[in-house]
């Protein structure tokens, strides 16, 4: 509680604050009390830190591409969208592909992938009625693409297009196309209403050429560019993948196992 004292001779009566020609001394205490106030609540409402110097704002995160020297390493861990790699120097990144990015994963093919329903493409010799006389040397898994019939300055055949036999030169044409049967070595490209029938020989080379990164596994060889705000965190631009066994289709689902039960004493 504050006193304010009043001096002897100062009359208790003036309304005006002055008494005599003479400031209230109330009326002194209370222009202070009204001028410190505003100065107390602004002091207040400074952010101060537990260090007593004021906050500094962290500057905005940088957007910093990965040099292509430091972009070469090996596949860690395949999770659905990302791949962990470890790049130069043993560092680990979370890689996630742009949307636009450039990807490609090449390698070989096991035997047992040559299955109705894959997308292939290879090239073929065919007669003039349209009959494949020679047995393919490449077959190339792409994982999907447009059916089609590419010829040497004849341009693409569309898929829907009715072949008339012998209208067709005779000679070397790339198919692309989905599987329709597999005999042994033989099997039957489905392109349209067009159908070729290809030796595959057990010598013929089987590659895998496609975007599908979910083929990749522990250990395959990367080349990545790309770009991050945090250092750990790669959005792709481009990415290679050698893949370093052969493609195999996945194993049939056998159920599951049932628990081991222990003999009745």
């Amino acid at each position: 509680m504050i006193t304010f004292l009043r001096p002897a001779g100062f009359a208790s009566g003036c309304s005006i604050g002055i008494c005599g020609g003479v400031p209230r001394i109330e009326s002194i205490m209370v222009a202070i009390i009204f001028f410190l106030i505003p100065q107390a609540v602004v002091t207040a409402q400074v952010p101060y830190p537990p260090n007593g110097y004021p906050a500094v704002a962290k500057p905005a995160p940088q957007l910093r591409k990965l040099h292509p020297n430091d972009g070469r390493g090996t596949v860690e861990m395949v999770t659905p969208g990302m791949l962990r790699l470890r790049l130069k120097a043993g560092e680990f990144w979370n890689v996630v592909p742009a949307a636009n990015a450039d990807i490609q994963v090449v390698g070989t093919a096991s035997r047992e992938l040559l299955q109705a329903g894959q997308f292939v493409n290879c090239d073929i010799k065919i007669d003039e009625f349209g009959k494949v006389i020679e047995p393919a040397t490449r077959v190339t898994f792409t994982g999907g693409g447009v059916p089609s019939i590419v010829a040497p300055g004849l341009g693409i055949l569309e898929p829907g297009t009715k072949r008339i036999s012998g209208r067709r030169p005779a000679g070397s044409y790339l198919v692309s196309g989905t599987i329709k049967f597999m005999n042994e070595n033989s099997m039957t490209l489905q392109i349209g209403s067009e159908k070729f029938e290809i030796t595959v020989p057990a010598e013929a080379e089987l590659l895998v050429n496609t975007r599908n990164v979910g083929l990749s596994s522990v250990g395959d060889a990367v080349q990545v560019r790309g770009e991050y705000y945090e250092k750990g965190q790669l959005r792709a631009t481009m990415m290679k993948i050698t893949l370093a066994k052969p493609v195999a289709p996945p194993e049939k689902n056998r159920g599951i196992p049932k628990p081991a039960t222990k003999p009745l004493q």
